[in-house]
């Protein structure tokens, strides 16, 4: 299974892992090297669907979901991937993160509640 690292920084003591499971089609997030929680998603060629995120019981409440979204969006950004969100709390994290609203893929939003505009009211690309 491929599996790129990437560190989500500043939320909690803890040293926060995500790693990219693309055979799998999620994304994990360790803490201190122990499970933490994940986001899923299907692959639509050039367009990843999110269906729904997970933080295990002993991680919540601790802003990690946070961290593993700020650090998914940084690679689909990267990798230059738009994204059709079904996910309440990708949702959230776009809402007061606007700078990641372009990669909502307008064509395909999903369930993202601003698919014609973004935070800032301007059209999306």
């Amino acid at each position: 299974m491929g599996a790129d690292t990437r560190t989500a920084g500043g939320l909690t003591d803890q040293a926060l892992e995500v790693i990219h499971h693309p055979d799998d089609r999620f994304y994990e997030l360790l803490a201190d090297g122990q499970f933490a929680g994940l986001i899923v998603y299907e692959d639509a060629g050039g367009r990843y669907v999110f269906t729904h995120t997970f933080i295990a019981e002993g991680y919540r409440g601790r802003g990690l979901s946070w961290a593993l979204m700020r650090s998914v969006l940084e690679d689909i950004k990267q990798r230059h991937i738009t994204v059709t969100n079904y996910c309440p709390v990708l949702d959230r994290f776009i809402e007061k993160n606007p700078e990641y609203a372009p990669l909502i893929d307008s064509g395909n939003p999903g369930n993202w509640p601003k698919s014609d505009r973004n935070a800032s009211g301007a059209t999306r690309m």
